[in-house]
């Protein structure tokens, strides 16, 4: 859907974890531009700099099968957030999906047919059609996920971890808003 972002930070962190392949590639020198228009941080700007740059200098068939290893196979990292919470994974997942996906829609925002509403890229795309209160509120619900994927991502060492550690402290209750940005749909 094209909505008006107030805080296109997020669809940019979006971007970024989204499964590399050939078009995600030939957007990066895009993601790198958006970097200085999206309103983040000067450190936030420079940490997202190097995870760009890294991706750039990747070999492709490596970055995407590091991107399978890290968030597809291995279910600690997984980037469905709801299969973070509870002991029971994925048994008991359909009420919080159906919950967050009415929470999408009440927004009038839809999501297309192949997409899970918990899907940390999806949950960033609608966090930028939010205010930055309102989007850092609905991070902060997923701060237990966001910590589990971010824990996991510290075990493994993988390379991903600098973006999920700024996605996470963007959840914390105490973190600072970002300084407002025109615009842009």
């Amino acid at each position: 859907m094209n909505a008006v972002l107030h805080s296109p930070s997020y669809r940019t962190l979006a971007a970024l974890l989204e499964y590399p392949d050939a078009t995600f590639r030939a957007h990066l020198a895009e993601l790198h531009d958006a970097l200085a228009s999206a309103g983040f941080a000067p450190e936030e700007r420079t940490t997202l700099e190097a995870v760009g740059t890294w991706m750039a200098d990747s070999d492709d068939l490596e970055l995407e099968a590091l991107y399978v290893h890290t968030f597809d196979l291995d279910s600690k990292a997984d980037l469905h957030l709801t299969s973070h919470l509870g002991a029971d994974g994925d048994r008991n997942r359909g009420p919080d999906l159906i919950r967050l996906a009415g929470h999408f829609e009440q927004a009038g925002w839809a999501l297309t047919a192949r997409e899970l509403p918990d899907y940390l890229p999806v949950v960033l795309e609608f966090a930028a059609t939010l205010d930055d209160r309102a989007a850092r509120d609905l991070l902060a619900g997923a701060r237990e996920a966001l910590a589990a994927i971010t824990a996991r991502l510290e075990e493994t060492a993988s390379p991903y971890l600098p973006l999920l550690r700024l996605i996470a402290a963007r959840a914390a209750p105490d973190a600072p808003l970002a300084r407002p940005v025109e615009n842009v749909s």
